[in-house]
């Protein structure tokens, strides 16, 4: 009998607990058969209903006594069967279980569970800013309610306690490493590994998985390695440290206090950039700008062409058509734009 349990232990831990619930049903089943036809006709347990009810409080020690065997037999089989039997393998089911918990959970933390979701994004490599650049995506009105996945090389999950963050392990220039964080079906991809080279890796890599419809941002530390990353074909987007110039312009004019301002996703003012979308008649940016600024409180300062050429601080006559995209500073993320309106007040 010991070695019968013992078995049915072993079966159940291989079989992730499948194996214990068939047993415990079969068990169930010839419990309540045996029973039936041991009990004289007449008593209770000669019904299967009654049968199966008697071996299921049996067997979860609650027994409520409202039908028992009353045969001698029928008391040999409850001890054997579903007091016995039933109670040992519920327990081995209940140990299952909770090892399955504590393993799967000590598995997320350990980044060795693949991620299975889609529409997230994919934040690759790790660096000491990873934990508040989490932050700023999870605030973002059009980021919080995305999954994020952090794919890097590290030991434990980076920010266990964050809800939608998911890790997993790897190292973040590697294809396998960017399968498992299920990349092909990812909406954004943030590469900032701290390195380079790692980047430049990882972005070849990211290029070649990456859905047509996923954006793509990489940081290059190095101005000597922009060059580099820009003569990638494919699309992506890289974001570059700050330079020189602008380090020397930040010491005269101090005009990185209104630039860390307006990055920071805590602040009433943000930047947003918005695409035109197909109108009849092509409008002038100051136009433009007015009206964003009169219906909206918007301010606009700068136009990406259909060609994709961008002007900070464009003339007052410069074309806006269909396709092009204006960068502006607003309180929330611009949404239902009254389009036809901007078009008559500029043709007016």
């Amino acid at each position: 009998m010991i070695h019968f349990i013992k078995l049915l232990l072993k079966t159940g831990m291989r079989r992730k607990g499948i194996s214990l619930v068939l047993v415990y049903f079969l068990l169930l089943a010839v419990s309540s058969l045996l029973v039936m036809a041991v009990e004289p006709e007449g008593t209770a347990l000669k019904s299967f209903g009654n049968a199966a009810w008697w071996s299921v409080v049996t067997s979860t020690t609650v027994g409520y006594g409202d039908v028992y065997p009353v045969t001698a037999a029928g008391k040999i089989i409850a001890v054997i069967l579903p007091m016995f039997l039933g109670i040992g393998i519920g327990a081995a089911f209940i140990t299952h279980l909770a090892s399955w918990i504590i393993e799967r959970r000590d598995k997320r933390m350990c980044g060795e569970i693949d991620y299975t979701g889609e529409g997230h994004i994919v934040l690759i490599g790790a660096t000491n800013e990873t934990g508040y650049l989490i932050e700023q995506i999870l605030v973002d009105e059009n980021r919080k309610e995305r999954d994020i996945v952090v794919a890097a090389d590290y030991d434990r999950h980076p920010m266990p306690d964050t809800p939608r963050v998911f890790f997993v392990k790897g190292k973040p220039d590697a294809a396998a490493t960017l399968q498992r964080a299920n990349l092909d079906r990812a909406d954004r991809v943030i590469i900032h590994t701290g390195s380079d080279e790692d980047s430049l890796f990882a972005l070849v890599n990211v290029l070649k998985v990456k859905s047509p419809e996923c954006e793509v941002t990489v940081r290059c530390i190095s101005g000597d390695s922009l060059e580099t990353f820009k003569s990638l074909p494919g699309s992506f987007e890289v974001i570059a440290e700050m330079t020189e110039e602008m380090l020397v312009q930040a010491m005269q004019d101090k005009v990185h206090v209104p630039l860390e301002i307006l990055l920071r996703n805590d602040e009433a003012e943000e930047i947003y950039c918005i695409g035109v979308p197909g109108i009849e008649h092509e409008l002038n940016f100051w136009d433009l700008h007015l009206y964003f600024k009169d219906r909206y409180d918007f301010l606009t300062f700068a136009l990406e062409t259909p060609a994709g050429k961008v002007k900070i601080n464009p003339p007052k006559d410069a074309p806006v058509r269909s396709g092009s995209s204006v960068w502006l500073i607003a309180k929330r993320r611009p949404v239902s734009i009254d389009w036809k309106n901007a078009i008559s007040r500029g043709n007016s």
